[in-house]
């Protein structure tokens, strides 16, 4: 749906929630964008300070001062109790983007407590030029931070990684999305988004939920039959805090597997016979019809209200054995193809 177009101005848009500490470290990142010095155009931010009780809004109008590249709009509410959450926040900030910066826009939101690449902007408008409609930046986490989460996490992180990275690179096989090729990576979370003006506008923009607003996002836009590309140059660096500002997100991840390791559980995930099943299903039913709307999970990802090893039934190692015969299989088969 993307179409060959002139330069299109991006914005960024930021829900905020007691971040004083970590606010520095996030405008210090766009400040430092590639972007802005290339171009020597000025960055507009939108900071939606969502019920917060510490001086985030006095760090950012200190910055402010600082920043002439940086022009920060900083909306300080107090949302009623049912609605004081994420999805409240970044939706707001993502309206007030998009009512500043038009149609002919690229909004990106991300985490106050995340920081970008250097080159965050220009890859995601490289993407958006090169035809995405929605782009899903890479997420890696604070590598100092986890380290002090103990190598019992950093095993059981470094092995999920690794099992994931070969889920999308089986689903890459099995089904290939030609806007979204192999390599890639599989992240599409609010740490990370960039999304063209008209097809934020077109989903109805990011719904108010409590938890997982980003994901639901995501979810419409795909349905709707638009691009979402995940590319490896798109990356931003996010905290391993274990008490985080919305539940289901990062840091409830981040605490049951700490807690896992801590109590010696083993490490189970999807079979990947069954992750290659719904593989195939997904592939038949698109076969038919190449407008049909992608969905994204060949497996459950471990952000959710579950149990972090819920529903899951195979240990992790042996799983990585077995998806890795599959993907050999696989690359055979298309070989002889």
């Amino acid at each position: 749906m993307a179409q060959e177009e002139t330069e299109r101005k991006p914005i960024v848009a930021v829900p905020v929630r007691d971040e004083a500490e970590r606010l520095p470290a996030l405008i210090e990142a766009l400040d430092s964008q590639t972007w802005i010095s290339q171009t020597n155009q000025i960055l507009p931010i939108i900071f939606v300070l969502n019920n917060c009780h510490d001086n985030s809004a006095d760090i950012l109008r200190e910055v402010s001062a600082r920043s002439p590249h940086l022009a920060l709009s900083v909306i300080d509410i107090h949302f009623p109790p049912a609605c004081a959450h994420v999805g409240s926040a970044r939706r707001l900030a993502m309206e007030e983007a998009l009512r500043m910066a038009g149609l002919h826009s690229v909004l990106l939101t991300t985490d106050a407590d995340a920081v970008p690449a250097p080159t965050w902007i220009d890859a995601n408008l490289r993407a958006i030029e090169n035809g995405a409609d929605l782009v899903g930046g890479n997420i890696i986490g604070d590598c100092e931070e986890e380290a002090v989460l103990g190598p019992g996490f950093l095993q059981r992180a470094m092995r999920h990684l690794h099992y994931a990275r070969l889920v999308d690179q089986l689903s890459a096989l099995i089904d290939p999305i030609p806007h979204d090729p192999w390599p890639r990576h599989s992240d599409h979370t609010g740490a990370s988004l960039a999304v063209r003006g008209e097809v934020y506008s077109a989903v109805g923009g990011i719904p108010a939920l409590p938890f997982r607003e980003d994901v639901a996002f995501v979810s419409a836009v795909c349905r709707a039959g638009y691009r979402l590309r995940h590319p490896l140059d798109v990356q931003v660096i996010v905290s391993a805090r274990l008490e985080g500002r919305a539940a289901g997100g990062m840091a409830d991840c981040l605490t049951a597997w700490v807690d896992a390791a801590a109590q010696g559980r083993p490490h189970l995930v999807d079979d990947p016979l069954k992750v290659a099943a719904r593989l195939h299903h997904r592939r038949f039913a698109r076969s038919g019809d190449e407008a049909a709307p992608i969905v994204y999970s060949a497996v459950e990802d471990d952000f959710s209200d579950k149990e972090p090893d819920a529903n899951k039934e195979i240990d992790i190692e042996l799983a990585i054995k077995r998806i890795e015969q599959m993907i050999e299989t696989s690359q055979d088969k298309t070989c002889v193809a």
